[in-house]
């Protein structure tokens, strides 16, 4: 057996300081952020708002991002966690170590966790979840994350142990997105039936807020756990409320109707920097948006057709127009942060005539003069979707509309519901679709990108390529970063070569902060992370009872 060493804090050092070194604009005092008083004290109700309703608490069969925001921050405990300065720290596991020969990573869980109900968190929890996880019934979103874990082993009632077929990079990495399920409360639920399961809109945590409603489309609360073993958060409550429509949301944060808003439509920066009820906050997200070609759809399996779909799209104008600067172009799906970045490789020149040129090269003429060319007497026509109640991306749909027009190019735009948006895109029921991706600090693209994902549900383009796969895989397996990079490297090339999604822009996030709610931060790590430090001065605690609260609580 090989020897367990305890790890040492690992950190990411290649990531630019900037990254979490949050940038606030406007407010009352010096950085914009407010300084009502010294001391934090307890109590208060904090409305976040957000723009679509959560899908499931429940890390088995949730693919959201809001949601797992809010159950890494709020909910339940990951094994790991990272702070400030992106090093791992312990959270549900009180150490952890690394093997020698890097081939298992084993945690000790923490004394005294317990679940909302008063059930204690043991290993008996980890095992099961990492069981479930590997059932295909279940299609787990982030299953890339344990590809190379071959089996668990309970060392003791504390100690669990996942066995690697290979050493493999940041392997902690994995465990500090990945939440522990309670198994007393799920065990007897059919996989196949998870998704339907009561407990994923009633769900028990053991994290630092305790789930207490939901009204569909409307709001979900929650409460502080006055038992969290590692401490009360501040906040007595907070509210989520659904609020379709960014515009709408600016409003209720500019008047006091909410206290947090994760993604201020650019064009409205200038509002909320000379507000006195709200400053905001940017910084470097882990995001990136993203237009995915259907390669099922033969107007899309051509490589040479989507660089010329690529070169048609001013990219440089929705960073400039709709981003008002708060982005920059995408080249790959590895982002500037991470440490594979192919720092060399340029983004596809807007370049229409090189575009149209490129299209009859692939037959694709305009026989019949009508201003849309056709090949086979097939017409270059097609639906292009994505969620309804996003200004920016509606508006990114309009622009690719617009410039794809002028290449002899029909797009049909269609807004739809969120979840409805996101299965049809799982099913591969799509022609063309405007959505984004949140990435991890590690890199893994074989959900999304490898032949062996084509029947899941995230490879959105049914993507395959041979050569793709194969650097993914010894990617993956290589631990030494300087040995990875040519790898990551030629991997990125082929990618920007084959242009699976034409890669829209990088985002730096904007969120919005009513001046009454103290010591927010937000960065890489997330909208919420910081959320356990928040506080309210006595003197500004919204009651329970006092508006927008009283038209939309059931309690």
């Amino acid at each position: 057996m090989p020897r367990i060493v305890i790890s040492h804090p690992i950190s990411f050092l290649a990531l630019s300081l900037a990254l979490l070194a949050a940038c606030s604009r406007g407010g009352e005092s010096a950085g914009g952020r407010p300084d009502a008083e010294s001391a934090p004290v307890d109590g208060g109700t904090a409305v976040v708002a957000t723009v679509s309703d959560f899908d499931a608490f429940n890390d088995l069969v949730s693919t959201d991002f809001e949601t797992n925001q809010v159950r890494n921050f709020m909910l339940f405990m990951p094994l790991l966690r990272l702070d400030e300065e992106l090093n791992f720290e312990p959270y549900l596991a009180d150490s952890f170590g690394v093997a020698e020969d890097g081939l298992s990573i084993t945690f000790r869980i923490r004394d005294g966790v317990t679940w909302h109900d008063g059930t204690p968190t043991t290993v008996e929890d980890v095992i099961w979840s990492y069981g479930m996880i590997k059932r295909p019934e279940i299609a787990y979103a982030n299953s890339a994350y344990f590809q190379y874990v071959t089996s668990i082993d309970r060392i003791d009632e504390r100690r669990v142990r996942f066995n690697f077929s290979q050493a493999h990079a940041d392997a902690p990495m994995n465990y500090t997105q990945w939440q522990t399920m309670p198994k007393h409360l799920l065990e007897d639920v059919d996989p196949a039936d998870m998704k339907n399961a009561e407990f994923n809109r009633k769900p028990v945590g053991n994290g630092p807020f305790r789930f207490v409603s939901w009204q569909p489309e409307q709001q979900v609360v929650f409460e502080a756990n006055d038992d969290f073993l590692l401490g009360r958060p501040h906040l007595d409550r907070v509210v989520f409320r659904v609020i379709p429509e960014q515009t709408t949301e600016l409003t209720e944060l500019l008047t006091g109707g909410i206290d947090y808003m994760r993604a201020i439509p650019p064009k409205e920066m200038a509002r909320v920097e000379s507000s006195d009820r709200a400053y905001s906050i940017t910084y470097p997200t882990r995001s990136y948006t993203f237009l995915a070609w259907n390669t099922r759809n033969p107007l899309f399996d051509d490589p040479s057709v989507r660089r010329a779909l690529t070169m048609a799209i001013d990219r440089q104008q929705i960073v400039d127009a709709l981003l008002y600067g708060y982005g920059q172009i995408g080249v790959a799906d590895v982002m500037p942060f991470q440490w594979p970045f192919h720092e060399t490789l340029e983004p596809w020149p807007y370049d229409p005539e090189r575009a149209k040129t490129l299209l009859s090269e692939a037959g694709w003429t305009d026989t019949d003069d009508d201003g849309v060319v056709d090949k086979d007497g097939r017409p270059f026509r097609f639906n292009l979707r994505t969620n309804q109640g996003n200004d920016l991306r509606e508006d990114i749909v309009v622009i690719v509309q617009n410039d794809l027009e002028k290449v002899g190019i029909d797009v049909q735009p269609r807004l739809m519901e969120w979840n409805t948006f996101i299965d049809d895109l799982k099913v591969k029921q799509f022609d063309a679709a405007v959505s984004g991706w949140a990435v991890d600090f590690n890199f893994d693209p074989t959900d999304l990108f490898s032949t062996a994902a084509i029947d899941g549900q995230y490879n959105y383009p049914s993507y395959t390529n041979p050569r793709a796969d194969t650097l993914m895989q010894q990617a993956l397996t290589t631990i030494d970063r300087e040995k990875a990079k040519p790898l990551w490297h030629e991997y990125q090339e082929i990618i920007h070569r084959d242009q699976p999604y034409t890669f829209l822009y990088y985002l730096e996030e904007r969120v919005g902060v009513s001046t009454r709610l103290q010591n927010v931060e937000a960065d890489a790590r997330g909208y919420l992370v910081g959320i356990t430090n928040w506080w309210i001065p006595e003197s500004m605690q919204r009651r329970s009872g006092d508006k927008p609260l009283a038209s939309k609580s059931s309690e």
